[in-house]
This record gives structure tokens, sequence and C-alpha cells, in this order.
């Protein structure tokens, strides 16, 4: 499997029914380069999305509970 980091997104386009999804990530210098193309077909695009925004709002549900059950000052770096 690969794994690609993914900083911004550079360019979404809908071509020949392909949803091409050009993925950037900084590189030295902190310049940005093409990390991938994400290549989702057009008649999924919207359930991959829907997904996505599904798992996002479930990771934030699941972190401000862990938030909320920590001690206060539990977690916070001190110098």
């Amino acid at each position: 499997m690969t794994q690609v980091l993914i900083d911004s997104l550079k360019a979404v386009t809908l071509q020949n029914g392909v949803l091409r999804i050009d993925c950037m990530a900084a590189g030295p210098n902190n310049e940005e380069r093409l990390s991938a193309t994400l290549l989702i077909p057009g008649n999924q695009a919207g359930h991959i999305l829907q997904s996505l925004t599904q798992a996002m709002q479930e990771l934030e549900k699941r972190l401000r509970e862990q938030a909320q059950h920590q001690p206060a000052g539990a977690g916070r770096l001190t110098s």
C-alpha cells in the first residue's frame, strides 16, 4: 500500500468521467510539490466525499469526548 502526504489541494477537475484531484505537499524550503493525483470515478465521487465527511465528523466527536474526560492540565506541555 502506498501512503501519500497531502498538505493541500491544487486542482480538481472532472475529465472523461473521472474526478482528478491534484494533491500537494511541502517539500524542501517549504516549496509545494505534487505528491499525488487522486483518481475517483465520477459516479463514486459523491459517495466518497460523503464518507470522508462522515469520518471526519466522527473523529471530531471522539476527540471532543476525549478532551472532556481528561483532567485539567493533562496532555499540556510545560516549559
